[in-house]
């Protein structure tokens, strides 16, 4: 999903892509790894409290679990939710400074510029 036209340049950095996870389920992602939370949120994947060590006790093994898949059960939703969640980011998906609407509206305005030039 991408609010630009095709002949925009570097118009794919502005992509959203709802990406089937199996058993129904899909993502909603940027830059492949980005994904989008229920709370419109975006993510780059779990993050366990126990930092970057691994889990070392049955507890903490427990805890790592149980917090991944809450963090996938967030990320997560059936196609009529994640395209609706795609829509909804599309406008605001930023790059540097720039929000998709914003490189949208920036383009109409040079098209119509150079159609009035012409």
């Amino acid at each position: 999903m991408n609010l630009l036209p095709e002949d925009v340049p570097d118009r794919e950095v502005f992509t959203i892509t709802v990406e089937h996870r199996g058993s129904g389920r899909y993502r909603v992602i940027r830059d492949e790894l980005c994904s989008l939370g229920a709370d419109g949120k975006w993510s780059w994947g779990y993050r366990w409290p126990g930092g970057d060590r691994e889990p070392v006790t049955d507890a903490e093994q427990d805890d790592y679990h149980a917090g991944r898949d809450a963090w996938i059960a967030s990320h997560q939703f059936d196609l009529e939710t994640a395209l609706r969640l795609a829509e909804q980011a599309a406008p605001h998906v930023r790059v540097m400074r720039t929000t998709a609407a914003q490189a949208l509206a920036d383009y109409l305005a040079e098209t119509e510029h150079t159609d009035r030039a012409d």
